[in-house]
């Protein structure tokens, strides 16, 4: 469980340090502040020296339709990851444990010299020359003295991905533009169904809709999906239930599966009703403890900062911080609440999102 989390060039960080880490941290900030790069850089370190994941995270912002320039001198699709799109300076993400165990990924993006011999294109001299192209990407991972690397290289027809590392630890980024597919959101289900700890997924879900009995995996035209039964003569397909309760039913199911690991939720109140946030925060903060998952999610929202605040100040243990994002003198920076100095927040109406 992360404890510390520094980072060094990462999009929109020059250098930023995350520190008095709980197992359930909320990230509050204004638009563009960096909220859901944070997400990022977790879920990059989190994967150790996976460098496939240098793409994957476009993803979650809409940008789904990956491609890289045929010509040396285009802009591959991880230039955006480095601050100030300066590719020229490494990237540096360091996550400490509660034990004082550090592990430091570096992400670099290497130059190579290519020539494109190309006279029928009517294009300047220049292009046909020696150029410098960052064309891979390395990612470096070291814990504890031994180093590991990989390498995600380009070349003039797309991407080519070079031997996968497992992960140390599971981990999911659960995006606010992203739902699981249906058959992955099952899937998970029946992993829990395996452990027999699925009525953790109904008891969720039974915040939201108190007439559900149970959850069942079938197929509905041809397509395999989560079926609720509310006591009506046939199931219901979870889609057809609404957003939130889709939205509820994928925190869920990552929840479970993340054993020892981290889930990041990105605008945690998209999809359910303030009047609920509270019910949901107990939901998470159970299944964060009873899993060993680490949670960071964002939001915007005052409501569900204050819900958060409560759910976790009645239960047993207050394993919770909310950490502002805001900019000062140009620079990103982040203020940390812990129970005491979030309660006389709220009570003074300090603004906290």
């Amino acid at each position: 469980m992360y404890h510390c989390f520094t980072i060094r060039r990462f999009r929109c960080f020059e250098e930023l340090t995350l520190g008095d880490l709980a197992r359930v941290n909320l990230i509050a900030g204004k638009n563009n502040v960096g909220k859901t790069a944070l997400l990022e850089a977790i879920f990059l370190h989190c994967g150790g020296q996976n460098s496939e994941l240098a793409i994957r995270v476009n993803t979650f912002r809409g940008m789904e339709n990956v491609s890289v320039a045929q010509f040396p001198w285009g802009e591959p699709p991880w230039v955006s990851l480095f601050y100030r799109f300066d590719t020229l300076r490494d990237i540096e993400i360091e996550g400490q444990d509660h034990l004082g165990k550090a592990r430091t990924l570096r992400i670099r993006s290497e130059p190579e010299p290519v020539v494109v011999m190309a006279p029928e294109l009517k294009a300047p001299k220049s292009f046909y020359e020696a150029t410098s192209a960052h064309r891979s990407i390395l990612f470096e991972s070291q814990q504890d003295g031994e180093k590991t690397t990989q390498r995600m290289s380009i070349d003039l027809t797309g991407v080519r991905i070079e031997g996968f590392s497992t992960p140390p630890f599971p981990a999911f980024f659960y995006g606010a533009r992203t739902r699981l597919p249906c058959r992955e959101q099952a899937d998970l289900f029946s992993a829990l169904e395996v452990q027999k700890k699925e009525q953790f997924v109904v008891r969720a879900l039974q915040i939201l809709e108190p007439r559900l009995e149970r959850l069942l995996v079938a197929s509905s035209g041809g397509q395999v999906m989560l079926h609720a039964d509310v006591g009506t003569d046939t199931l219901v397909p979870l889609p057809l239930m609404g957003e939130g309760m889709v939205r509820i039913a994928d925190f869920a199911v990552c929840l479970g599966n993340a054993s020892d690991g981290v889930v990041l939720i990105d605008e945690f109140e998209n999809g359910i009703h303030h009047s609920v946030l509270k019910k949901v925060w107990s939901a998470v903060a159970q299944a964060a403890r009873e899993f060993n998952t680490q949670v960071f999610a964002t939001t915007h929202s005052w409501e569900c900062i204050v819900a958060a605040h409560e759910a976790f100040s009645e239960s047993d243990e207050y394993d919770f911080r909310l950490h502002r994002l805001e900019r000062s003198d140009g620079r990103i920076c982040v203020i940390t609440y812990d129970q005491k100095t979030l309660q006389a927040a709220i009570e003074t109406g300090l603004e906290v999102r």
